[in-house]
């Protein structure tokens, strides 16, 4: 899903080579610049804070060896501790997450994978 400049689609955590059920899921985001991340970040930790269900925020600046570049990274973990795996409240918090990431308003916040490897070089 392109929308909003994201990077990835949303990803599942869990044991390789089991079927025990996903521990979590979680979806990374490129920025053109560390406070664009810092940014972003306090959207999804308000998305968090009015729907009671916190999910792990990180903010990174991550060296693309391949590339000889610099991509600022931010990833939204979602998970419930108290089940150890998913609820329906993480699945919530991600779409809402999704949603904010894609409003018209906040695009100059996100970049694509490509344009992400580009910049900060």
């Amino acid at each position: 899903r392109g929308e909003g400049g994201t990077a990835k689609t949303q990803q599942v955590e869990g044991k390789k080579g089991t079927t025990s059920p996903p521990l979590a899921i979680y979806r990374e985001f490129y920025h053109p610049s560390f406070l664009a991340g810092s940014k972003f970040l306090s959207i999804a930790a308000a998305v968090g804070h009015n729907n009671n269900h916190y999910p792990n925020l990180s903010l990174e600046r991550r060296l693309m060896r391949r590339e000889k570049a610099w991509r600022v990274v931010t990833t939204v973990r979602c998970s419930t501790e108290t089940l150890g795996g998913l609820s329906y409240n993480d699945f919530h918090v991600a779409s809402m997450v999704d949603v904010e990431a894609g409003r018209d308003e906040f695009r100059n916040l996100f970049l694509g994978e490509r344009e992400s490897l580009m910049k900060h070089v």
